[in-house]
């Protein structure tokens, strides 16, 4: 007889579950390119995921995702550089399309 394992989500739980892969769902839909708002909901429930900042002069940086939107607010309040995107690097967006069976374009 096999052992029958269940998680027990509440409701809460699994909206929070659901839109959070419905944003990484659409960050894959823009080619890997995050957005302001989406970068706030990665925060909440993926802080640890890394992700790429390209400045209009500096060097790009990889950083955790808890960490980018203040770095970004940070430079641009010194006016030292602007941000021009956040993106996840190649090889994140490569195993995030495989988990979620989306084809490459």
């Amino acid at each position: 007889m096999g052992v029958f394992f269940v998680y027990n989500l509440d409701f809460q739980d699994y909206l929070l579950y659901i839109l959070s892969m419905e944003t990484i769902k659409s960050i894959l839909s823009q080619f890997g390119y995050i957005t302001k708002s989406q970068l706030v909901e990665l925060k909440k429930h993926f802080p640890h995921m890394v992700v790429v900042i390209k400045w209009g002069g500096m060097q790009r940086e990889r950083i955790p995702v808890w960490q980018a939107a203040q770095r970004i607010q940070l430079i641009e309040s010194k006016d030292i550089d602007y941000c021009r995107e956040v993106f996840f690097c190649s090889k994140t967006t490569d195993q995030l399309r495989e988990v979620f069976a989306i084809a490459r374009p």
